[in-house]
């Protein structure tokens, strides 16, 4: 059947399908409560299995960039399946947090960072309409985790901690095998370097502070930042904790429909005009937040600062891509990616400090700051190329 299929379609199918199973990371908030209970470990405690699991999915990304350019995605996906399953696996079986940590935040959160970096390669490399391919592999990411939420809760109830943790392994382990089947079993050839000339110098390595990934560097962690926060902090900006669910429910919402609209708009428009419309999109959501009297101008910023931080998650590995070239994308991505990292565990921490001392209207007048800021990384990133490697 895939014979009639072009290798470009099955390699997008692959990338989905990976992006889809590498979610179960921020599942987190579906079962925190019931591994609090059974292991005896107060919340905040429990959390750090959460924060190490973010911090290696950020690791794995940065790792697993260098990898996917050198490695096949279809050797990849079998590993990034390993991981998840025995992840899991440890995480179901876990009765000490020392364990939990290693098997969800470690194996767990790095394997899935590894599966990320993988499919977004695969994406970012595509021939033709680059946007809408990164646009639906990212959307899966995201789809990921809102489709297996309500699964998780009726596992629980049905099946326990540990049934529910084996039926997750099962199910992204198979979901990554088929993934790996339909990914290239080769590594894609670079668009723009052509081969070198007997003795001709080899093109300039690629370097952290270079200033394209320093510029997207800081663009992704300024772009990333207010959403991030809010995710951590919505039931405070939405004005009261029973709003919380709502503003959640927002913020995914509006980060899912960002996602999948940005790649197909960028194609139109360029992702230069399309990253200047989200700048624009993030100043006017922060200043609502802001400024705001009541929950249904904070809830409406909040869906809007979810579609912005879906537009910047898909627009980053495009200006990446169109930044450097093809054969080092992925090592630049996960360059880039570790500003993500960098502000999804030091932005909600910031925020909550500061929010006690001054409440949520501040908070968010500072991350109009922010915004600005994002804006004019936005700038220096549509300047900022490196030259075609020869």
């Amino acid at each position: 059947m895939w014979d009639v299929v072009s290798p470009a379609r099955r390699a997008l199918a692959g990338a989905v399908l990976l992006d889809f199973a590498v979610g179960p990371l921020f599942l987190w908030d579906a079962f925190s409560r019931a591994l609090s209970a059974e292991l005896g470990v107060p919340g905040p405690q429990l959390s750090l299995a959460y924060a190490v699991g973010l911090a290696s999915f950020t690791a794995g990304v940065l790792a697993g960039g260098r990898a996917a350019d050198a490695v096949a995605p279809r050797r990849l996906a079998l590993a990034v399946g390993a991981g998840v399953v025995v992840g899991l696996a440890t995480a179901g079986l876990a009765v000490s947090l020392p364990v939990l940590v290693l098997g969800f935040g470690v194996v767990l959160g790095g394997s899935t960072g590894l599966g990320y970096a993988t499919a977004v390669r695969v994406a970012g490399t595509s021939a033709t309409r680059r946007g809408s391919a990164v646009a639906v592999v990212v959307s899966a990411y995201a789809a990921g985790a809102v489709v297996l939420a309500p699964v998780v809760g009726v596992l629980l109830e049905t099946v326990g901690r540990t049934g529910m943790f084996a039926a997750l392994a099962v199910l992204l382990g198979c979901l990554t095998a088929c993934a790996s089947a339909l990914l290239p079993g080769a590594v894609p050839p670079a668009r723009s370097a052509p081969p070198r000339a007997p003795g001709a110098p080899r093109p300039p390595a690629l370097r952290p502070y270079s200033r394209p990934i320093l510029a997207a560097w800081a663009m992704f962690w300024l772009g990333s930042a207010p959403a991030l926060v809010a995710f951590g902090h919505a039931g405070g900006f939405a004005g009261a904790p029973e709003l919380a669910v709502a503003a959640v429910a927002l913020l995914n919402a509006g980060n899912f429909a960002g996602r999948l609209a940005a790649g197909p708009i960028a194609d139109r428009i360029g992702h230069v005009p399309a990253l200047h419309a989200a700048a624009a999109v993030l100043v006017g959501a922060c200043l609502t937040l802001a400024l705001a009297d009541g929950p249904g101008g904070t809830l409406a910023a909040l869906g809007v600062l979810g579609a912005q931080y879906g537009a910047v998650s898909v627009l980053t590995p495009m200006a990446v891509a169109e930044a450097v070239p093809a054969d080092r994308f992925g090592a630049a991505y996960g360059l880039v990616f570790s500003g993500w990292g960098a502000v999804g565990l030091a932005g909600p921490v910031g925020a909550a400090w500061l929010a006690a001392d001054t409440g949520y209207p501040a908070v968010a007048a500072v991350l109009t700051g922010v915004a600005v800021l994002f804006w004019g990384a936005v700038a220096g990133v549509s300047a900022a190329r490196f030259a075609p490697a020869r």
